[in-house]
């Protein structure tokens, strides 16, 4: 059995959720922890990071980390250690990119029927 993966966070932090969820969806066991709840958890992740509280931070079994991961980066870790990233994982962690494409494409859509309306 693998160990948990030690996720660093807090509420408010955007990348959070996308993180979880990719994890969640991967089948992956993990342990999340709030650093502005957790003042030994706040100093770890500040002697990771070079003094920043810079979240998410992710610790994996043998040591390494990762910080901020990019949703390819965090994959990429997964994969390498033996997790399957099915296409559910990866919609969830790319949620919030094609939320604005998406938006972009039907402002570009609505701009273009009232034009074609006259409206304006």
């Amino acid at each position: 059995m693998r160990d948990a993966i030690i996720v660093y966070g807090h509420p408010t932090c955007p990348a959070l959720g996308p993180v979880k969820g990719l994890l969640t969806q991967s089948k992956v066991t993990f342990e999340y922890i709030d650093i502005h709840q957790d003042s030994g958890a706040a100093a770890r992740v500040r002697t990771i990071n070079n003094g920043n509280e810079s979240v998410p931070t992710l610790v994996f079994p043998d040591g390494s980390t990762l910080t901020e991961p990019t949703v390819r980066e965090l994959q990429s870790k997964l994969e390498s250690l033996g997790y399957k990233v099915g296409p559910i994982a990866w919609l969830i962690g790319n949620i919030w990119p094609l939320f604005f494409i998406g938006t972009g494409i039907l402002i570009a859509v609505l701009i273009t029927v009232l034009r074609f309306l006259g409206v304006f």
